[in-house]
């Protein structure tokens, strides 16, 4: 996925519908020319990226190396939006669930809806979801992809 040691800090951009092939290439060569060029107070970041799934971009940086400042995650963010400008891509809507059903097929779905599926027993604590919310590489290897009962998504098992 990453080619960065566990501790590199990680974010996780889900988009709000599956990446079409052209898409999934020119975000890759968009990503490619700014993670040469990122840089925190002039010093050069150490980041690599992935899109996951026709769906993820995952962007992370080793700041072992060189931390990175507020202005180099405002210039990620701002790149990430114009990503989703220009290809008529919602990057950070949060309401929006990745799941897996028993097939291991992915789905997105409104957290509405979601609950309304875990309501039905369609989703369960067993189901795969997706844990954006992860902060290093070694948790994107370890919990990214886990089971309801195992992220924040337990969380709306108490309301439902």
């Amino acid at each position: 996925m990453l080619n960065l040691p566990a501790h590199a800090r990680v974010w996780i951009f889900q988009a709000n519908r599956f990446l079409e092939e052209k898409e999934v290439q020119g975000i890759n060569n968009e990503l490619k020319d700014f993670i040469q060029s990122w840089a925190s107070h002039g010093n050069e970041l150490f980041g690599d990226f992935s899109i996951e799934s026709d769906l993820f971009v995952v962007i992370g940086v080793d700041e072992q190396r060189a931390p990175a400042s507020g202005c180099s995650i405002d210039k990620l963010t701002h790149k990430v939006k114009e990503l989703g400008e220009k290809y008529g891509i919602d990057f950070f809507n949060r309401l929006i669930v990745a799941y897996e059903d028993e097939s291991t097929k992915l789905h997105l779905v409104s957290l509405g809806e979601f609950k309304t599926l875990m309501s039905k027993d369609v989703v369960r604590r067993s189901t795969v979801v997706y844990n954006n919310l992860i902060e290093n590489v070694g948790e994107l290897d370890e919990n990214w992809r886990t089971t309801v009962q195992n992220s924040w998504h337990k969380n709306l098992l108490q309301v439902i």
